[in-house]
């Protein structure tokens, strides 16, 4: 419906009590009599008997000139006889923000003094974008209701004999129950076809682990790092009895949420929303709060937000099995709890945080599910493997170097298989072997075995931990506490661990803090850095999809939403100079509570999400076309 009735109304005109009735009641139906001039009738008596919208104009007259005070949106439907004639009229909305008034008058073209003569106060225009523009204002945002639940699933033939302590399709928990059921595909199979599926997920090919993809094609990039991450869970899930596809999800959906530019990504991120960087640094000492910025909670917000595959819902809808997964894969410490910037429903919040929560001895929050836990342990043996790889690959570690590191005591074991592995070569040679590259192939047999050393660690010191736990009455728990297990079961031994921890600083020493991956690091926060204050500046920078989003969330906080694709370029612009500054001016009316706190705290996270959702390749080249 693109057509619509306009009024004109004084402010004191008797009716408009009426109209205010309506809306105050939600829109009650009021008859509005049409007593203007025959322009006036003539334009109501060529309706149609369809609704049409309604924008009444309450203006008051200020000398010569007459302004506009408030606008009440509705729908209209003709009624009466030709003597009576008159308007059914639906109240739905009052808006007072001067911005929104101002938009509406210059998107219509009205004008009150030239456009309606001393008798008539009646048009029907017809204009699509308007229309859709104050519908986006009248009408709450779509939400689905009717399958909000939570749903009991069946049992899956295939996961009978999976363990006791196993995730199964009946403990599966969602937002929103699926749409369907089908014959032995599991729900974390749903939510495995659903990561793999996302554009989160495929994003991850550009995205670095240490070093750029542009230093060759033998590094590893996210998105290698995860499927490693996932073949290495599972090989723990298999050798446990547990459920492979949940772990799958979990391993392949870990890292969806990190930033371009590794690690130092998500540092620049989080050093502009929390102050450390100037660009909002004097808004926040104002009172915003953003809550800063970590890749696994970020994963959440684009797994229940960002990710636009359904109409019934925002996100993929996966199971809050997997979600939590996905959050404890790594630690949960960004300051002042922001959990909640992050996830879509306070359904889902309470779960992360219900008791009791399983904590390492440092006090560190990890997965309820053992398939959570393992993919947390996987994450930890594939970093300290194809880390070291991918050093050995950049010259900046050699085989003799670690052998040397690892000449203590507490080493020896893997220097040990190291040099078995050299041995074996050694005699393939004497038999004529002839490889492309025998560096690269004994540095690949190298990192094989450190990730067979570290799974064979795992499994042994799991299935002791599980024995235990189950020996403690451990199944009642896990059934009592809704198939949650309330304990670190799935860890390295104390050995395991302290070798997986002098890997990581061998790395951080010969690679993190090299020269070339510091540059990389300072080159990748400059281009976040200044794509930030870039769309902070000037937000009409910022992609078509990501104003869209910006434009939805601002509704869900208030009426008061100027279309910035649709509405007038001027006040567009006004209107993001207030929400950068975070402050109203003086002649704004109808504001919720600290309304332009709220929607610069919506922009900045937008923002972020525009961010961090890129590639290392679509991040440089925005950079330079912004910087041209």
């Amino acid at each position: 419906m693109s057509k619509f009735i306009m009024i004109k109304a004084k402010n004191s005109l008797p009716s408009l009590k009426f109209l205010e009735e309506s809306y105050n009641t939600k829109g009650e139906e009021r008859h509005f009599n049409v007593t203007g001039s025959g322009s006036d009738k003539a334009a109501v008596r060529g309706l149609s008997d369809d609704s049409y919208p309604v924008y009444i104009l309450v203006f008051s007259e200020i000398g010569a000139e007459q302004k506009v005070e408030y606008l009440y949106l509705g729908s209209g439907t003709k009624c009466g006889s030709e003597r009576s004639l008159s308007l059914r009229v639906s109240i739905l909305q009052k808006v007072l923000n001067q911005s929104v008034i101002e938009n509406f008058l210059s998107c219509s073209e009205i004008d009150l003094t030239q456009d309606f003569d001393y008798a008539s106060y009646i048009s029907v225009e017809n204009s699509p974008s308007l229309v859709k523009q104050m519908n986006f204002i009248t009408y709450p945002l779509y939400k689905n209701t009717e399958i909000l639940q939570i749903d009991t699933y069946t049992v899956v033939d295939e996961e009978k004999s999976l363990h006791s302590l196993a995730q199964r399709n009946e403990y599966c928990i969602r937002e929103y129950a699926s749409v369907r059921a089908e014959y032995n595909r599991g729900e974390f199979q749903r939510d495995y076809e659903r990561i793999v599926h996302s554009k989160a997920f495929r994003r991850m090919v550009d995205k670095a682990q240490i070093f750029s993809a542009e230093k060759g094609d033998h590094y590893r990039t996210r998105m290698t790092h995860s499927i490693v991450v996932s073949q290495i869970a599972k090989g723990i899930s298999n050798a446990l009895k547990l459920n492979n596809f949940l772990t799958d999800a979990i391993a392949l959906g870990h890292d969806m949420g990190h930033t371009p530019f590794g690690h130092q990504g998500e540092r620049t991120l989080n050093a502009v929303l929390t102050g450390e960087k100037p660009l909002l640094k004097s808004v926040i000492e104002e009172g915003a709060t953003y809550g800063g910025f970590k890749h696994n909670y970020h994963s959440l917000r684009v797994a229940t937000r960002l990710e636009e595959k359904y109409i019934e819902f925002d996100g993929l809808n996966l199971s809050f099995q997997t979600l939590d997964g996905i959050w404890k894969h790594t630690k949960t410490n960004l300051p002042n709890n922001p959990l909640i910037n992050f996830v879509s429903s306070s359904t889902l919040h309470a779960y992360l945080n219900s008791e009791p929560i399983p904590r390492t001895p440092d006090g560190q929050v990890v997965p309820y599910t053992l398939e959570g836990q393992v993919v947390r342990v996987a994450d930890e043996i594939a970093q300290r493997s194809h880390d070291l790889e991918d050093a050995f690959s950049a010259k900046r570690l050699t085989v003799e170097e670690l052998k040397n590191y690892l000449l203590l005591g507490k080493m020896h074991e893997l220097k040990t298989q190291i040099e078995q592995i050299e041995e074996g070569f050694i005699e393939a040679k004497k038999s004529n072997h002839f490889g492309a590259d025998d560096d690269e192939l004994l540095q690949e047999r190298i990192s094989s075995r450190i990730i067979y050393y570290f799974i064979n660690d795992v499994l042994t010191q799991s299935n002791t931990n599980i024995d235990s736990y189950l020996l403690a009455d451990g199944k009642s728990k896990f059934e009592k506490n809704g198939h949650k297990v309330d304990k670190l079961l799935i860890e390295f031994s104390l050995k395991g661990k302290n070798l997986c921890d002098y890997l990581e600083k061998i790395i951080s020493k010969k690679v993190i803090n090299s020269g070339e991956v510091s540059l990389f690091d300072s080159n990748g926060a400059a281009v976040i850095e200044s794509l930030f204050a870039s769309y902070y500046n000037n937000p009409r920078l910022l992609h078509r999809g990501t104003l869209r989003r910006i434009m939805q969330d601002f509704r869900k906080i208030t009426k008061n939403v100027v279309d910035f694709e649709e509405g007038d370029p001027l006040i567009i612009e006004k209107e993001w100079r207030k929400i950068i500054n975070a402050k109203a001016n003086k002649e704004d009316r109808d504001l919720e509570e600290n309304e332009y706190f709220l929607k610069n705290r919506v922009l900045v996270r937008n923002i972020t999400d525009f961010i961090a959702g890129m590639t290392d390749s679509y991040a440089i080249n925005e950079y330079n076309n912004i910087r041209r």
